[in-house]
């Protein structure tokens, strides 16, 4: 494959928001962004600008601390990112500290990353960046590389490149049919309560959520039905309990879980002095000593947790109750279902759908086309229905499914996914960039032995 043509790059990019940009910040860090850009990075975004994603579609706050979203510039090698920390918006964001940040103001910082981290690639001399642009389909080649059709959004035009590696970071979905065939108390929640259900994303969202308050608000003694146990979830559930704070008679919100809920906390010390023990050594991670380390609630989401679990001093909140959903059939979810004016659907999201096809021209089952399954493996390699890894290929971001090997530390009892910004940018963005360099014969000798 002949190196840096018009059309040919050591390394495509599908999707400049967060989970996109994670690597190459990563590589910034750790002074590998030279040898990224060398590479030759096409960076390719269906959006217009780069960088924020969706972040500022969402009326909560992040679930990563105002210190995280910072320290991708701050005290960075690449001076053009140094810079951002010293900017009126990123001293507006600091001031949050170690607590969350609002989302709109988050991705507001984001966007700046992303125009500069864009303007990079695009000033270097391999580089190049595609706005407004979407990858119809992968192919894989005969030698290995990657054949990618793009087209213009707003014009549809259509042309063809190659890259030695690919890192799909695309974004996930929420699709209304896996609410048919997923069970919640012993049914789906589709085609039933049709009428009065919302997914959390759609909630979640600045129109949605005034459409849908609005409507609560006109209700007397409204009722919700939340169904998920995840952090969007609670967000939710607070959401609501802030909105109609003085609503009378009162709402009520019942949030039907299937695991256990658990709480974050910075150790075991930490977690008796609050009265917290719904925890033994499988849930404290080995390399920081942190209780629940990624299946615990954090920030906001906690606070209502520890008042919904009567933990430490947290006074209690008689609006919300727990459900913890029985196996097959459960008569009291399905009257709390029955009776919520609201249901809000939180079951999580699928990958963003894209056709790729092997070598033959066939197209390449995923294991992500089977529900419950994720995208990618330990090393964020996509991998096929098979589970075997597909060369070339990565992935990262929502609804990929990554979960990290035991160096990069959490608890034994995790079963989840892990999303959050600062494993993304940090232990999985340097792993990842590794990785792709690797693949594009562009990584240092030094750091070969990292990449194995």
């Amino acid at each position: 494959m002949p190196k840096h043509s018009d059309n040919t790059f050591g390394l495509l990019i599908i999707g400049a928001g967060p989970a996109g940009l994670a690597p190459l910040l990563a590589a910034a860090r750790n002074d590998l962004f030279p040898h990224v850009l060398s590479t030759g990075v096409l960076l390719v975004e269906r959006a217009h600008e780069p960088g924020a994603g969706r972040l500022g579609n969402y009326v909560i706050t992040s679930d990563s601390s105002a210190d995280t979203f910072l320290s991708c510039v701050r005290n960075s090698p690449v001076p053009e990112l140094a810079v951002l920390a010293e900017t009126s918006l990123a001293k507006e964001v600091a001031a949050y500290g170690a607590d969350c940040v609002p989302l709109e103001l988050a991705g507001r910082l984001m966007a700046e990353v992303g125009k500069v981290m864009a303007n990079l690639i695009a000033r270097s001399p391999h580089g190049r960046v595609a706005m407004g642009t979407e990858v119809d389909r992968l192919d894989e080649n005969e030698d290995g590389s990657w054949t990618a059709q793009l087209r213009n959004v707003q014009t549809g035009r259509t042309e063809t490149v190659k890259a030695a590696s690919v890192l799909v970071a695309t974004g996930a979905t929420q699709e209304p049919a896996r609410l048919r065939h997923l069970p919640v108390g012993g049914a789906p929640l589709l085609p039933q309560y049709e009428n009065k259900l919302i997914q959390s994303d759609e909630f979640l969202s600045h129109d949605g959520f005034a459409r849908t308050i609005a409507t609560l608000t006109a209700m007397d003694s409204p009722k919700v039905a939340i169904v998920g146990g995840s952090t969007s979830a609670m967000s939710c559930a607070r959401q609501i309990l802030i909105a109609l704070e003085g609503h009378t008679p009162p709402v009520h919100v019942t949030l039907l879980h299937r695991q256990p809920m658990t709480i974050f906390y910075p150790g075991r010390d930490a977690a008796h002095a609050d009265g917290y023990t719904s925890f033994d050594e499988r849930d404290i991670c080995a390399l920081s000593g942190f209780v629940h380390r990624f299946g615990g609630f954090r920030f906001e989401s906690r606070i209502l947790a520890r008042q919904l679990l009567g933990v430490g001093d947290a006074p209690p909140e008689p609006r919300m109750s727990l459900h913890q959903l029985r196996e097959g059939n459960d008569a009291e979810a399905r009257r709390i279902l029955d009776d919520a004016d609201l249901v809000i659907a939180c079951l999580g999201y699928r990958p963003a759908a894209m056709i790729i096809r092997d070598r033959t021209g066939i197209p390449l089952p995923l294991a992500a086309q089977e529900e419950g399954r994720p995208l990618v493996n330990d090393a964020c390699e996509v991998i096929a229905a098979d589970a075997t890894p597909i060369p070339g290929l990565f992935g990262i971001g929502l609804a990929c499914g990554y979960r990290p090997p035991i160096e990069m530390g959490g608890e034994r009892s995790f079963s989840g996914q892990v999303n959050g910004l600062w494993l993304w940018q940090n232990d999985v963005g340097l792993m990842l960039i590794r990785r792709l360099l690797a693949y594009s014969g562009n990584l240092p000798p030094e750091e070969a032995a990292h990449a194995a």
